[in-house]
């Protein structure tokens, strides 16, 4: 059995698996696994990765909780690869430990369109989303007592190094252009490693400096990176280059890595797995869609009640998935029933004004697009996801309005409309009017359209005025119309066609 430092030792060990692209529910679902491992007195943290990479707010997040909450024995373990914002929560962990065959790395920022795939930066902007994460791996190459030039390789394209050795004593460090000037070596691109090159960790500049003397007196090992690509490391080179510490095949070597009694596993919960794809740009795009459509059936045909529970089922899920995540703030949601009222104002109380719903449509717009982002939108990093909220949520009402459309071309025909809005209104026709109620025309009688029909509003007889409703389409202010029911003291009409006008 092999020793294992007293600093690595631990009783019980909690693993944390992180799988998929990390964003906010990565972050809302560690810190709930954190806090349940906390209370279970574990001595070591394990955070399994798997992941493609993700957002650069909720990954800086994560390593600011890695390094506050998290115990001092905190290991990373690459299972199978930890790309981009995997690479830097890996390397915010004590130690990193490899799967075989594992990889990580290519962490430089991008931006991401739905539909558009990756979009290029302005070099001004790529320096605003490289700042905080290269400050981030300067700080774990100063925890870790790692080469800082190795880990800003994973970011910054520009960086060239080489591993070289002294042939005195064998010491290895890492040497940019800069030091194998200095040492009067060639800077040769692509020089594979030997086979046998054993797995050593190099020094650091600080604990090898290079001066004039040393020139001549030291051999290239292998190129690192060149200044055309991003750093991506295999398993077996980062054991060669000291960034892993081991490798881990599975959970019984892990619980051995770190001469641990048991393992426990914490999962993400069904919840977190339903809000992650609740919270997703196609989701919310179909969401969005059916909000619009079901709003428009519920405004155009009052009384049918399914299409607004549809309507209301959508907007919970809209706003109410990321409010458990904290995307969703209070005066996001309030906003957005802020703008249904007002839409509602417009259909059923001031019908023709225009004001009270295009207020109401740009409320509903913007507290959508803000329960997207997180508490600063104008961040540099969160500028991404500003404009995917953007984009998605025109996507939706666009989605919504060609549904809309289509829907308001078959929907009059189709029995659950016949049933809960003609039938009720013909039938009331025959009932008397209550006390003190106008005489309303009878059925079949012309009148002319006062106001436009939206499809509520007033119609004219004979100079009389009554409160009418259409039976769903929008019929414009002096259009003529027929009596084909009540509804209460109100008219129900359609729109009278030519031959109906022409007759005396």
């Amino acid at each position: 059995m092999r020793a294992v430092p007293a600093g690595r030792q631990a009783g019980r060990v909690a693993v944390l698996p992180i799988t998929g692209p990390i964003d906010q529910v990565t972050l809302w679902s560690l810190e709930r696994r954190m806090k349940a491992m906390q209370e279970g007195a574990y001595d070591a943290l394990v955070i399994e990765l798997d992941t493609p990479g993700g957002e650069v707010d909720a990954t800086l997040d994560i390593c600011l909780r890695l390094k506050s909450d998290a115990p001092a024995n905190t290991v990373a373990w690459i299972h199978p690869k930890a790309y981009s914002a995997g690479t830097i929560i890996a390397l915010a962990c004590r130690e990193i430990v490899v799967a075989p065959g594992s990889v990580f790395g290519d962490a430089a920022p991008i931006s991401v369109m739905p539909g558009l795939g990756l979009q290029p930066l302005p070099a001004a902007e790529r320096a605003k989303f490289e700042s905080p994460i290269l400050d981030e791996l300067d700080a774990a190459a100063a925890k870790r007592g790692e080469d800082q030039r190795l880990l800003q390789a994973f970011v910054v394209t520009e960086r060239e190094l080489w591993l070289v050795e002294r042939t005195s004593d064998g010491a290895r460090r890492f040497a940019d252009r800069a030091d194998l000037e200095l040492l009067g070596l060639e800077p040769q691109q692509n020089i594979v490693p030997p086979k046998d090159l054993a797995a050593r960790r190099p020094a650091t500049p600080g604990e090898l400096p290079l001066t004039a003397a040393d020139r001549g007196g030291w051999r290239v090992l292998e190129t690192i990176d060149s200044s055309s690509r991003l750093l991506v490391a295999q398993s077996d080179e980062a054991m060669r280059w000291g960034l892993a510490a081991d490798v881990v095949k599975d959970d019984a070597a892990l619980q051995s890595f770190f001469a641990a009694n048991s393992i426990v596993r914490f999962p993400e919960s069904w919840a977190e797995t339903l809000v992650r794809f609740l919270i997703s740009w196609p989701i919310r795009i179909i969401l969005i869609g059916v909000f619009v459509v079901a709003l428009v059936i519920e405004s155009l045909h009052p009384g049918v009640g399914i299409a607004g529970g549809v309507a209301a089922a959508a907007l919970l899920l809209l706003v109410g998935a990321p409010a458990l995540i904290g995307l969703a703030e209070w005066w996001e949601i309030l906003l957005v029933l802020a703008g249904i009222v007002l839409i509602g104002v417009e259909v059923f109380v001031l019908p023709g004004t225009g004001f009270a719903g295009i207020t109401g449509a740009i409320c509903v717009l913007v507290g959508l697009v803000a329960s997207f982002t997180g508490t600063d939108p104008t961040s540099a990093a969160e500028r991404g996801t500003l404009l995917t909220a953007s984009s998605t949520t025109i996507a939706g009402v666009f989605v919504g309005a060609i549904l809309a459309w289509f829907a308001s071309r078959w929907f009059r025909e189709t029995a659950i409309f016949r049933r809960a809005v003609l039938a009720t209104s013909v039938n009331a026709a025959t009932e008397p009017p209550p006390r003190g109620a106008p005489t309303l025309p009878p059925n079949g009688t012309l009148c002319i359209a006062d106001t436009d029909l939206r499809p509520s509003g007033r119609c004219d007889h004979r100079g009389e005025l009554f409160d009418a409703q259409s039976t769903g389409e929008y019929i414009q202010r002096g259009a003529a119309v027929r009596v084909v029911g009540r509804m209460g003291t109100s008219l129900v009409v359609e729109r009278a066609d030519d031959s109906q006008v022409a007759k005396p």
